[in-house]
């Protein structure tokens, strides 16, 4: 048994029922020599991952557990957050909703929501994506830094089921203007005939971001409603973000969302949400 298994071995021995416990109690515990428990108990003390009593000398989680805690909570907040947010907008528009993370240069959803509207694009949790050629793909890679995107990315980016390629250089310019206007687009990138808009929202801790879009096919009577769904998105995304101390959205001054970007009029004006 290594010592890192037995460390976590020891952190699940704690309980609310058991908040502390003597080295005696945990070896008993885990069927492991006192010594043994006693020098790991020792290291994770010096770590932070547990502290001890200087009166009953029981051990307890340390600071470094509750960080690591709150931490996991809060990831978990924010995207019961981002899902509830989706839930609001797929009643309102009728569109399908996704909640989705950046692994790598993937983007996996990790939630869907499926609307009213009779004509769909629907994807289950769990699919992945190239981050560049999706919604909330390309609202998570807009949180990175150019240096960090150049490491990540190639010089050409390609997607064969819609024959895609794009330069680094015009995706670093697209991001760079969702960063100013707090949402970006995808059309017809993914699948042809739909399009998806969405935001990304973090928190306080710099933790990974999560991000959530509403999909919708490429049909002129989506036109009108196209910037009350920005509108909107941008609506939730400022409120989670201030909600979860997100510093992006706490600083951010955005772009209205009736100023049609760039990248759109390049790809032929075709509807957007």
């Amino acid at each position: 048994m290594s010592a890192l298994t037995t460390a976590i071995d020891i952190l699940h021995c704690f309980s609310p029922e058991t908040p502390e416990l003597r080295v005696s109690e945990v070896a008993r515990r885990l069927s492991v020599p006192k010594s043994t428990v006693s020098r790991l108990l020792k290291k994770m003390l010096h770590q932070g991952l547990v502290e001890q009593d200087a009166k009953n000398r029981r051990y307890r989680p340390g600071p470094l557990a509750f960080r690591l805690g709150t931490l996991y909570q809060a990831h978990l907040q924010i995207l019961d957050l981002a899902d509830a947010a989706v839930e609001v907008l797929v009643e309102e528009f009728g569109l399908t909703g996704y909640v989705g993370i950046l692994d790598g240069t993937d983007v996996v959803v990790l939630r869907a929501r499926q609307g009213s509207y009779p004509v769909r694009f629907v994807v289950d949790p769990g699919y992945r994506g190239p981050a560049f050629a999706t919604a909330i793909g390309k609202a998570l890679l807009a949180r990175l830094d150019d240096d960090m995107l150049c490491a990540l990315l190639p010089p050409v980016l390609t997607y064969d089921a819609t024959d895609l390629s794009l330069a680094r250089e015009d995706l670093l310019l697209d991001l760079e203007e969702t960063r100013e206007q707090g949402w970006t687009e995808s059309i017809e990138r993914i699948v042809f005939g739909f399009g998806a808009v969405g935001a990304a929202v973090g928190t306080a801790d710099g933790q990974q971001a999560v991000a959530f879009c509403l999909s919708y096919p490429t049909k002129a009577e989506f036109e009108e409603q196209r910037d009350r769904m920005v509108e909107r998105i941008v609506q939730c995304a400022d409120s989670i973000g201030r909600r979860c101390g997100d510093p992006y959205w706490s600083t951010q001054r955005r772009v209205e969302p009736g100023i049609r970007s760039a990248a759109r009029e390049a790809e032929g004006g075709a509807v957007a949400v």
